[in-house]
């Protein structure tokens, strides 16, 4: 039986997800990397604080967290919001697994409920969320349009989406062989789907398209992707990622991280804040 494409992103997260859950607080995310960032630990709360950084807290409304990971991103939605309630949802069953059993451990889970779902396919009433929130997970989405559609239906008048997401400078993917096949090679081995290679540009006229108000749409690549695949080139890191992976997958891993620092210093990839409102 051929595998879909949520199959397959479900298949990458899961290899070494228990052991993973546990290292550097539950967090999955590529950080946020200042000159002064020493530690992935660091990179990650940099980056959920930069993404919340504008949100004060609700006493009130819904949230919705998609993507959630192992929960450590939905837990600190949670503290900086203050919404009545978060669900968190994801794609692999693992992550699933891990994020309610460690909001248990945080007695939260009256105000945090964690359910494997497709972003794709969500199963909310409209007008339902105050905040829609996603940390890297829109590029993986079977598709980017399709999500951001349904998100908008799901928001409240005046309601938030707040996303972390990769962007593709197809201009210079297709400047020559050389640079299509290292894209596609990349964007496979990521489970990128084709539709998802938007740039800056494209992303502003989508969200505009939709009917979201864009607040903020800020490139911060410089920031994420050279400080990633530098930590991940680190012999503790890859070390660390073949004893939590395993051998074939921990060296995989790895390439990625490197191939994603490359493609962005070929200027082919970027990774973007987005703010937008539902008017």
């Amino acid at each position: 039986m051929k595998m879909t494409h949520e199959n397959k992103v479900e298949r990458f997260y899961s290899h070494g997800s228990r052991k993973r859950g546990s290292q550097e607080g539950g967090y999955l995310s590529f950080g946020f990397w200042a000159d002064e960032t020493e530690h992935y630990h660091q990179a990650v709360e940099a980056l959920i604080n930069k993404i919340l950084q504008f949100e004060k807290p609700l006493d009130s409304g819904m949230a919705l967290n998609v993507a959630c990971g192992y929960g450590a991103e939905t837990v600190k939605i949670y503290e900086k919001i203050r919404p009545s309630g978060i669900i968190a949802i994801d794609i692999t069953e693992a992550h699933i697994a891990y994020a309610k059993h460690q909001i248990e451990l945080l007695k939260l889970s009256d105000r945090i409920r964690v359910e494997k779902m497709d972003a794709c396919k969500l199963n909310f009433p409209p007008d339902y969320f105050n905040y829609i929130i996603s940390i890297e997970g829109p590029a993986h989405f079977n598709t980017r349009e399709i999500f951001l559609r349904k998100a908008y239906k799901l928001l409240k008048p005046g309601g938030i989406l707040l996303l972390s997401d990769i962007v593709a400078n197809m201009k210079e993917t297709n400047k020559n062989l050389y640079n299509r096949i290292i894209g596609r090679f990349c964007a496979k081995h990521w489970h990128m789907p084709k539709a998802n290679w938007i740039s800056i540009k494209e992303m502003n006229s989508l969200l505009k398209r939709i009917g979201f108000e864009v607040d903020i749409l800020e490139s911060i690549g410089n920031y994420v992707f050279p400080g990633f695949s530098k930590y991940n080139l680190r012999w503790g890191s890859i070390k660390n990622a073949i004893q939590t992976r395993g051998f074939t997958i921990g060296l995989a891993l790895t390439f990625i991280s490197w191939l994603l620092g490359y493609v962005h210093r070929k200027n082919m990839i970027d990774y973007v804040f987005v703010r937008a409102l539902k008017i």
